[in-house]
């Protein structure tokens, strides 16, 4: 055959629609997703859009992707979506019956489904269904969804993509699975104050710090103000913790300002009862104690690393300092710069 012809032929089919070779994505970054009332943490693409409701948290690979798996629009992109969430379950029994009846309902709405088939999530024994289907001519979706069982509630992933997406994408999916965490059974022991900081812990991670905090105790985001980079917030999750006793961690430029510099420039912030040096996370601290308010003990910790301003603050209600102190110090112990 003419040799001409045979690279025609090679061009056409390399353009045909549905020959698409590569329809990856370009992850440039990972981070960890954490909230604290769903409680579960994964790794995902930094840069997907996320929307967070009560019991589920979905991530899309865009925008125009979101919509598109709401209005199965063909003129929009196509993409990825990975949906976590969970459901009331009372028995083992109901769990089995729940994916049954989702396989059921799937071929109902006329996808191809596959059988059902073992799985894991976090270890756990898990089942796993594959789908897929067309909307229109243009617009096909592949699916799996996986579920278990965890602490009398099921707890699902669902990755699905439009048309050629779902294969080249999987590492996605494996990797938010690999890292996947769920949420743990917080167990209080009959007569202990629910406010106090219980031993249980769960793992906080962003992109300057890791560490470790009371279960009971939960993070979330602070406003940033100035050229604050991060800004998170550690307290009681219960309807009758304390608000006087938190943990807050900030993040700010150093702008080659020393470790002695920076404390010399907040002291004038806080009215200093007693100084001292430490280490944390290897890197050397120093700390003041203070208190602004009535009957609230305070400390503030500096650490200068990578050109960074960590400032970590210790709030607690003075009566109850050994309750509280001791473990913050453990959360303090704990942390690990990046």
């Amino acid at each position: 055959m003419n040799k001409k012809i045979i690279l025609f032929l090679f061009t056409a089919l390399a353009v045909l629609p549905g020959c698409k070779k590569n329809a990856a994505v370009d992850v440039k970054e990972w981070t960890q997703f954490q909230d604290q009332f769903f409680k579960v943490s994964f790794n995902y693409p930094k840069d997907w859009v996320v929307v967070t409701e009560s019991k589920k948290v979905t991530i899309s690979s865009s925008a125009e992707a979101a919509e598109k798996f709401f209005d199965h629009d063909s003129r929009k992109p196509d993409g990825i979506q990975i949906v976590i969430a969970s459901v009331r379950s009372d028995s083992l029994q109901d769990y089995t019956k729940y994916i049954e009846e989702f396989k059921n309902s799937k071929t109902a709405e006329g996808f191809t489904v596959k059988e059902i088939e073992d799985a894991t999530i976090e270890g756990l024994g898990a089942k796993k269904v594959a789908y897929s289907g067309a909307y229109d001519e243009n617009t096909k979706i592949h699916a799996i969804y996986v579920a278990t069982l965890k602490d009398s509630t099921i707890y699902y992933v669902q990755y699905s993509a439009f048309n050629n997406m779902l294969e080249p994408n999987k590492f996605v999916f494996d990797s938010l699975m690999a890292s996947l965490s769920l949420p743990k059974k917080i167990i209080i022991e009959k007569g202990i104050d629910p406010a106090i900081p219980i031993a249980q812990t769960e793992r906080y991670s962003d992109n300057n710090l890791q560490l470790e905090h009371p279960a009971n105790f939960g993070a979330s985001d602070v406003a940033k103000k100035g050229d604050v980079i991060s800004a998170v917030r550690f307290m009681g999750t219960n309807k009758d913790s304390r608000n006087d006793c938190t943990i807050d961690i900030d993040v700010r430029p150093a702008k080659k300002l020393s470790l002695e510099k920076v404390v010399d420039q907040n002291s004038k912030f806080f009215k200093a009862s007693s100084k001292g040096n430490t280490t944390i996370g290897g890197e050397k601290a120093i700390y003041l104690d203070y208190s602004l308010v009535k009957n609230v003990d305070s400390r503030v910790y500096f650490i200068v690393k990578n050109d960074k301003i960590f400032r970590i603050f210790l709030n607690y209600y003075s009566p109850m300092k050994k309750d509280f102190l001791p473990a913050f110090e453990k959360v303090i112990a704990s942390i690990r710069f990046k």
